[in-house]
């Protein structure tokens, strides 16, 4: 396509965009509701176009048993203004397909980690990423972000002299959903302390401004409101080690050894490696859904890192953690967005390589270019 006219060029890329709008305008009418885009980022997004504070107005009631209130950092919601100015049935399909190219673009990001090809983008398939799609979620572009900052910090995705406002954009999206961001973040601002990337103090100024900002226009009891939010069981689809351990019947108090010994497994596999990686990184990203303490199943997207390590290296790994889902969903309790899912993810493919030195296979061995 490189050798083809100018012209040409700009008349095939006008006929693929009419071929896309006709198509959304076809699809709209028969798109499913997608949950928590109808009910809270289509409705903030209209709710600041009209000029008033989306954080104070008034969501419809959900089946979830939760307003479906929108707690999310207002730097969220320059993405969603544009989607306010479609009809709802437009914004929907559109909305879909931009989450696809958003978690396409992540994946094709992924070359460190030996992604090659289109191959990886089959993880869209994965049960875990479909159902971030169809609620509408916003989790795949704390996915991008993460995968953006990684290859800025790392020499993977260019030098230490990559421009800082590349790494704050990256940043902001991680912190779209803090519950996970912090997690994600703290490893990776550490090791940028200890590189001594300069680039921490224009991350620091602008992350200061952008929080304060935020705090300016949300009211004073949105915190403690999302905290309540929080206790409420959203029957199927939350998914903590506190909730599976209730319906197991088990006592609450075994949730913190667990995140205690995932974190340490974590921490002694960097120390063994003097460093991170990318097999490291797939590990933490499932170490978030488990350590966090609130998650849904939408944000079991983060697995597609090291399910994708999996299917690239070792399938009979990826082969055992489906037949374990299988089985396990075969259970009255059993549900494929259980924490259930990252933990099995995560004892398959981290412990060994955590606790002994030497163990780790050579193509996940690799450090960052």
């Amino acid at each position: 396509m490189s050798d083809r006219p100018p012209k040409l060029k700009l008349l095939i890329l006008l006929l693929t965009l009419v071929v896309l709008a006709a198509a959304v305008i076809l699809i709209a009418p028969q798109m499913p509701r997608l949950r928590d885009f109808d009910q809270t980022f289509y409705p903030a997004a209209r709710y600041t176009l009209a000029g008033e504070n989306p954080y104070t107005a008034e969501y419809i009631e959900t089946d979830q048993g939760a307003p479906p209130d929108f707690f999310s950092p207002a730097w969220l919601l320059p993405i969603l203004l544009p989607f306010g100015l479609l009809p709802p049935e437009i914004a929907r399909t559109v909305w879909v397909l931009f989450l696809v190219a958003v978690t396409s673009a992540t994946l094709l990001q992924m070359q460190a980690w030996g992604f090659r090809g289109l191959r990886p983008l089959l993880l869209i398939l994965l049960p875990w990423a479909l159902i971030t799609l169809l609620f509408g979620q916003v989790t795949p572009l704390v996915l991008l972000g993460t995968i953006w900052a990684l290859n800025l910090v790392h020499r993977g995705g260019g030098s230490r002299t990559a421009p800082t406002v590349q790494l704050v954009l990256a940043f902001l999206l991680i912190g779209i959903k803090p519950q996970l961001g912090i997690f994600i973040a703290v490893p990776l601002l550490l090791e940028m302390l200890w590189w001594r990337d300069r680039r921490l103090i224009g991350l620091a100024v602008v992350g200061g401004l952008l929080l304060v900002g935020t705090l300016l226009i949300t009211p004073p009891w949105l915190i403690s409101k999302a905290a309540a939010v929080q206790e409420i069981t959203a029957p199927l689809w939350k998914s903590t080690l506190e909730r599976e351990l209730t319906l197991w019947g088990w006592p609450l108090w075994l949730a913190q050894p667990v995140r205690l010994l995932v974190v340490l497994v974590m921490a002694r596999w960097a120390w063994v490696q003097k460093s991170t990686s990318p097999a490291w990184w797939a590990g933490w990203l499932t170490a978030v859904l488990i350590i966090t303490p609130y998650t849904r199943a939408y944000d079991g997207i983060l697995l597609l890192p090291i399910l994708g390590l999996m299917a690239m290296h070792h399938r009979w790994q990826l082969a055992l953690f489906v037949l374990f889902m299988v089985l396990y969903i075969q259970l009255p309790i059993g549900e494929l967005g259980s924490v259930v899912a990252p933990l099995t993810a995560w004892l398959l493919f981290v412990p060994w390589r955590g606790l002994r030195r030497g163990m780790l296979p050579a193509p996940l061995a690799a450090e960052w270019p």
